[in-house]
């Protein structure tokens, strides 16, 4: 039976970039995904964009992505963010805080095979799809894993177990793991489109009254929507012809890039906020949606997940170097429950920080109390105008309330 230090289910994302993370730091990983890469159906390689954040970048730059990632992500260079029927508003710029971009935005298929590619040129990744995980039997020295694959089911041994397979996660609920999940019957419409005047690469967030509304920037001066509504809206919205939908998004973005001129599919998607009680049972661990699923206002839900990836990385990492060349030792330490305990009191702080910033957010900026509105746009001016404030309003943009600066590092 085949036997791996680490087994991560999940191909997306955030399971992709651990993979990476890994074999960067020696350690050997099988990944089992359900979906094939050519078929398109990965949920988390779908027609959405990430922010990513600077600190995000540079875990990415670290895993040897750097070259493909800028070829097909454009860059952050300002932020603007206001509320609709107010006058306060903030803005950050790049040359500002002395770096030359507070992010960038990339189409989720795109960094989807920027991942896959990378992972094919790494020997120590066993990459499986179509593979699916059906279940899971835990004893104190290991884990066994039965996986359905084309040919029949197999089994395989694991030192360590990593759910990285969404916030829907089947396994998740298999291990008894339970979930707060805060419903906000609001639904997310997604789509690409072009504006008159070009975006110069800035990311503009509105805040209106049923909810946040993004455009961010792509490549080859193309905009990504995300604008929050109740669902029953939303999903209205999905029926309008192109012409009406334009006009109403310019009624509420307001002129600052003109006219829409062209807008491509629109989707909707479910916006939830889901809290894993724990972060490991067993020799099993959670990390990105799987752990927790963020509201997206502060564009933060793959940010939390590569720091998870960063941190559970730098915690194995040890374990592999304490191991030295000892499979056995290394297989029975790097799950055991003193080391997912470490990470997961490392990732607390950080965890309930971003959750509770994003929740509260979320919120405040939906809230149409006349007090409240008032306070939230002398907020917003107070950020514009005063430079401590704004310091701290771009650091926690560019995400380095987290050091990142450890991520293990291994020559193959």
């Amino acid at each position: 039976m085949k036997q791996y230090p680490v087994v991560i289910i999940g191909g997306g994302m955030a399971g992709a970039s651990l993979a990476l993370a890994l074999a960067n730091a020696g350690i050997e990983s099988a990944v089992f995904e359900a979906f094939t890469p050519e078929s398109n159906a990965q949920p988390g390689f779908d027609d959405r964009t990430v922010a990513l954040s600077a600190a995000s970048l540079n875990i990415l730059n670290k895993l040897g992505l750097e070259r493909d990632l800028y070829s097909v992500a454009a860059p952050i260079k300002s932020i603007h963010v206001s509320d609709q029927g107010h006058c306060g508003f903030a803005r950050i710029d790049a040359k500002e805080c002395g770096v030359p971009a507070l992010g960038a935005v990339i189409e989720n298929w795109q960094l989807g095979k920027t991942l896959n590619q990378a992972i094919k040129k790494r020997a120590l990744i066993d990459y499986r799809a179509p593979a699916k995980v059906v279940s899971i039997e835990q004893s104190a020295n290991e884990a066994t894993l039965r996986i359905e694959i084309e040919s029949g089911t197999q089994d395989v041994k694991a030192g360590l177990v990593v759910l990285a397979d969404g916030a829907r996660s089947p396994l998740r609920q298999q291990l008894h793991i339970d979930a707060q999940v805060n419903d906000y019957e609001k639904s997310a419409i997604v789509c690409n489109l072009t504006t008159q005047i070009p975006h110069q690469n800035c990311a503009y967030e509105r805040f209106t009254k049923d909810g946040p509304l993004a455009l961010l920037p792509l490549t080859h001066n193309r905009m990504a929507l995300v604008w929050s509504k109740p669902t029953k809206q939303a999903e209205a919205m999905l029926k309008l012809d192109d012409s009406t939908f334009c006009h109403r998004l310019e009624e509420t973005f307001g002129a600052r890039l003109g006219r829409i001129t062209k807008v491509g599919v629109r989707k909707t998607f479910p916006l939830i906020q889901l809290k894993a009680e724990t972060l490991f049972r067993g020799r099993c661990v959670l990390i990105g949606n799987a752990a927790q699923s963020l509201h997206p206002i502060a564009g933060q839900g793959f940010n939390l997940g590569l720091r998870d990836v960063a941190e559970l990385t730098q915690v194995l990492a040890s374990v592999k170097q304490s191991c030295r060349s000892d499979h056995k030792a290394l297989m029975w330490q790097i799950g055991s429950h003193q080391v997912l305990r470490q990470y997961q009191r490392t990732r607390q702080a950080d965890r309930e920080q971003t959750l509770w910033v994003t929740e509260s957010l979320a919120r405040l900026f939906s809230n149409q109390w006349l007090p409240l509105s008032v306070s939230r746009n002398l907020l917003l001016k107070v950020m514009d105008i005063t430079p401590v404030a704004k310091n701290v309003f771009a650091n926690q943009a560019m995400g380095f309330g987290f050091n990142n600066s450890q991520m293990a590092s291994h020559e193959e």
